[in-house]
């Protein structure tokens, strides 16, 4: 399982976990049978949330995002998806800001928290 970190979003309001920012390395995306494996070795299953579709058209993340062209989610808070649910990653892509949360599995141990040691 994951070790629990601090969110500490950029200037553009992103961030991503650094067990995350370890596997992908300089690539934008993972092999899907490496992610897979990838979510199995940290018994964990993902969930993801779209800002385009979590806030409505006049909300200022979506005005910022969408219709100013400024790259990020800024602005956009996402919305758990259940308590036991940890952000992974919020990020843009080509179609927009999302969100990855993460939880383990049915069996696994919920994650530790990070007391400011490296994994």
């Amino acid at each position: 399982m994951l070790v629990l970190e601090p969110v500490a979003r950029d200037s553009d309001g992103d961030w991503t976990h650094p067990a995350l920012t370890k596997l992908l390395g300089d690539r934008e995306i993972v092999p899907a049978d490496e992610w897979d494996m990838w979510l199995g070795e940290h018994g964990i299953e993902i969930q993801t949330s779209e800002m385009e579709y979590e806030i409505p058209a006049d909300h200022p993340a979506w005005i910022r995002h969408y219709e100013q062209g400024n790259p990020g989610s800024l602005g956009w808070e996402p919305e758990q998806p259940g308590a036991e649910w940890h952000l992974l990653s919020i990020h843009d892509t080509e179609d927009g800001p999302i969100a990855i949360w993460y939880r383990g599995i049915a069996g696994e141990q919920e994650p530790k928290t990070n007391n400011g040691n490296p994994e």
